[in-house]
C-alpha cells in the first residue's frame, strides 16, 4: 500500500478476503455437485445426521478458509506462502471432517457412530475436495492481495491522463 492509499484510507489487501471465501463456497458447492452426480454418492453418508450437517460443515470449512486469507493479507510484506496455503487446506480438511463428527453427535446422540462418520467423512473424496479448493483459494487470495499493494499507479484511460 503506497503513503497515498494510507492518507486517503484505501482499503488495504485484507479486502480479499471476503470475496475469496464466498468464491470458495460457490466453488464447493460446484464441486460437490458433480461428484455426486458423476460418481453417484451422497455428501452425508448417515441418515441419522440431520439436514443441516453439511451445509455446517462447509460453512465450518469456509471459516477455515476466511481465517487463513485473512493471516496471509495481513503479513507485511503481502506474499504468496505455498506453506501456508498447504496449511490451509489440511486444516479445512480436518475442520470438515471433525466438524461433521461433532455435528452428527449431536444429532444422532451417538458418539460411536459420529467418530465412524467423521473417519469415512475424512477419507472421502469431499473432504479432500475440500482441502484442494481451500489450498487453492488461499493461493489465488494471496496472489491477488499481493498483485494489489506492488505501488504501481491506478490504470488510466487516455482521456483520464489530461492529455491525449
Amino acid at each position: 500500500m503506497t503513503d497515498r492509499e494510507r492518507e486517503h484510507g484505501a482499503p488495504g489487501p485484507w479486502w480479499v478476503a471476503p470475496f475469496a471465501a464466498i468464491t470458495y463456497v460457490a466453488l464447493v458447492v460446484c464441486a460437490f455437485g458433480f461428484i455426486s452426480l458423476l460418481a453417484d454418492l451422497d455428501v452425508v453418508t448417515d441418515p441419522d445426521a440431520g439436514p443441516l450437517t453439511g451445509p455446517l460443515m462447509v460453512v465450518v470449512a469456509a471459516l477455515v478458509v476466511l481465517w487463513a486469507i485473512i493471516r496471509e493479507t495481513r503479513r507485511t510484506p503481502v506474499r504468496v506462502s505455498v506453506g501456508s496455503a498447504v496449511l490451509a487446506g489440511l486444516l479445512a480438511w480436518l475442520a470438515y471432517g471433525v466438524s461433521g463428527g461433532i455435528f452428527d453427535a449431536v444429532a444422532s446422540r451417538d458418539g460411536a457412530d459420529a467418530a465412524a462418520f467423521a473417519v469415512t467423512t475424512l477419507t472421502g473424496p469431499f473432504s479432500v475436495t475440500v482441502g484442494v479448493l481451500a489450498l487453492v483459494i488461499v493461493l489465488a487470495a494471496a496472489a491477488v492481495a499481493t498483485s494489489s499493494t506492488g505501488g504501481r499507479p491506478t490504470p488510466r484511460w487516455p482521456w483520464e491522463r489530461g492529455g491525449i
